[in-house]
């Protein structure tokens, strides 16, 4: 039997999407449609064209069109949702996307597609429920879907519940890349509760290194083995972009001795920003986009560059590249900044810390790469131009104080809050303010006054802040605070620098491992070690103290920011030269070994 012009027609627009001949089906569909403009099967093919020619906005207008004509057709309301996602309209996606749930609720492939939409909304708990719903239907990719689920619960305060279902998305994972990953993310994770220990989190990053990647290999490079020759020195990140790490890297790049060494970065960012065109500009800093290169063809690239040390600054966050540092593109290679541990690799030689955040004889058992120390603090900060000036300190007003953390909200277990509500009993009428992004703000809050009044604390004492949307948004929260309570076993970093840059003093408990003893390096490298504990009754001792102190809370409000300003902390020249002292002592040794091995 003969087609009909018809078909023969639809089969042909087929063929050309296939063949990428975009304008072509464009106008065979058109041409129909002046035809029989009611043809559901013509505007799904135009609005498949359109989408591919990059026509968003005109493909959601052509699905919606056969929305109207066949309601109960759901491939047309999920195509239109992802297209409304993808033009950022999420309550048009989300509206979409129900429609299509309704028509087709068993499509596990249509919860996951809602659950990113809620996680875009910051709507954490809704997200969790979609994928467990697509996990219950037999979604293809179990292990994907358990490894969000956990990074929900790590967003929601669920810590502890979090490294049990991250165990679960690692069983469950199709491949050995993706095992790698979800193993990398319960790494990052084991640092939240207070109930793991430090060694079993530095036993899981070897385990995972030596599962991985194994034991160095010996590879020879063609570096020149000159000791005191320019150095040419790259860093790998994903957070060349507005993160917290290019508060530490940008005045390191800038401030680096062109004379003594040459600057690569190499750049894994998925979104470029502002601050990412900021440091492409800065002056003889060589930029090499990797993020579109595999880790054979970026340790090529390095090895083309003839990098002599090759920096890590993200350790096992997100986008990291741990697994280029695996191929050893460099004959030296370290860690620094962006990850609060050891990374467990062997391949990478040191870990620059100091002797506050890693205090010799402590911590060195926990880490697989040698520890070098900087002669003041690890980190350099550079607070943002646009920062805004110190405000009053709200207890003047409020005749209260207002303790308060705008740390990750992962970090405040119920351990902390057992400490934090010891002392609001202490400091009779004193309040605590938090911040949390999500959209399930009320119920967390709910759940944190409970646990307040569990320790004989109103929950009314309890004020939550919900997301910021930028930095300037965060740092604005501070107006509201008094004094900042560290996270513990979790320091603060960024958020420490941010709170003392706002006028308001950190308490800190310093512990027995670099994550919970950046804190402590922070404090003293600004002039407050007094601010610094070593045991949870003086931590609250100390917080409870400073609140007494009126005139002491007005005169650091006051005077913080300069006293910041002007410490080591902000000397960026005297920092990056101790850096780049550092980089020529690993240097040298170096050098050192491979003129012995050549006898």
């Amino acid at each position: 039997m003969q087609k009909n012009d018809s078909a023969i027609s639809l089969e042909q627009i087929e063929q050309l999407l296939n063949a990428e001949e975009l304008l072509a089906a464009e106008m065979r569909c058109r041409q129909l449609l002046d035809l029989q403009p009611n043809q559901i099967e013509v505007l799904f093919l135009l609005g498949n064209c359109l989408a591919r020619q990059g026509e968003l906005e005109k493909a959601v207008e052509c699905f919606a069109r056969a929305c109207r004509i066949a309601p109960d057709k759901t491939v047309l309301w999920k195509n239109r949702g992802y297209l409304q996602q993808e033009l950022g309209d999420r309550q048009g996606a989300l509206d979409s996307l129900q429609h299509a749930l309704a028509l087709e609720g068993n499509s596990a492939e249509l919860w996951v597609a809602l659950a990113s939409l809620h996680v875009a909304d910051y709507a954490f708990e809704q997200a969790a429920v979609c994928y467990r719903r697509a996990l219950q239907l037999g979604h293809e990719d179990p292990g994907e879907l358990l490894n969000r689920l956990a990074t929900l619960q790590v967003y929601l305060g669920e810590t502890e519940k979090a490294l049990d279902t991250f165990e679960q998305a690692i069983q469950a994972a199709s491949s050995r890349q993706q095992r790698s990953l979800y193993s990398q993310n319960r790494l990052f994770s084991m640092h939240y509760p207070a109930t793991v220990a430090p060694q079993e989190i530095a036993a899981a990053h070897r385990q995972w290194g030596d599962d991985y990647f194994g034991a160095k290999g010996a590879i020879r490079f063609s570096n020149e083995p000159a000791p005191e020759r320019r150095l040419r020195i790259g860093y790998v990140s994903a957070d060349f972009r507005m993160n917290a790490v290019c508060f530490f890297i940008q005045p390191v790049l800038k401030w680096h001795d062109r004379h003594s060494c040459e600057v690569y970065c190499y750049a894994n960012v998925k979104k470029p920003d502002v601050v990412t065109r900021q440091l492409q500009e800065i002056p003889a800093v060589h930029w090499r986009d990797i993020s579109s290169l595999d880790d054979g063809q970026a340790c090529e690239l390095i090895r083309r560059d003839q990098v002599d040390i090759l920096v890590d600054l993200t350790g096992h966050g997100a986008d990291n590249r741990l697994p280029l540092f695996a191929l050893r593109p460099a004959p030296l290679q370290m860690t620094w900044i962006g990850y609060p541990d050891t990374t467990g690799l062997r391949m990478i030689d040191y870990r620059i810390s100091d002797a506050q955040a890693d205090p010799p004889g402590m911590t060195e058992a926990l880490h697989t790469e040698e520890l070098l120390r900087l002669p003041g603090c690890f980190l350099s900060y550079n607070p943002g131009v646009e920062f805004p000036p110190v405000s009053p300190g709200p207890v003047a007003a409020n005749r209260f104080v207002t303790f308060g953390s705008m740390s990750n909200f992962s970090k405040i277990t119920p351990h902390l809050l057992i400490l934090w509500a010891e002392i609001l009993r202490r400091v009779p009428d004193s309040r605590l303010v938090l911040r949390y992004r999500g959209q399930e703000r009320e119920q967390i809050a709910m759940r944190l006054g409970r646990q307040l009044e569990q320790q004989g604390v109103a929950a009314e004492r309890l004020q939550l802040l919900g997301h910021a949307s930028s930095v300037v948004a965060q740092l604005d929260g501070y107006a509201v605070m008094d004094i900042a309570l560290d996270t513990f076993p979790y320091n603060g970093t960024t958020t420490t620098c941010e709170a003392l840059w706002m006028g308001v003093p950190v308490v800190s408990l310093a512990g027995r491992s670099h994550v919970a003893r950046v804190g402590a390096s922070l404090l003293s490298t600004v002039g407050l070690p007094q601010c610094i504990a070593e045991t949870p009754e003086e931590y609250i001792e100390k917080a409870v103290a400073l609140a007494n102190n009126r005139p002491l809370l007005a005169g650091l409000r006051q005077n913080l920011r300069q006293l910041v300003a002007t410490s080591p902390l902000c000397d960026h020249q005297r920092f990056t030269q101790g850096l780049e002292a550092l980089y020529r002592s690993a240097w040298r040794k170096w050098c050192a070994a491979q003129t012995t091995e050549g006898r």
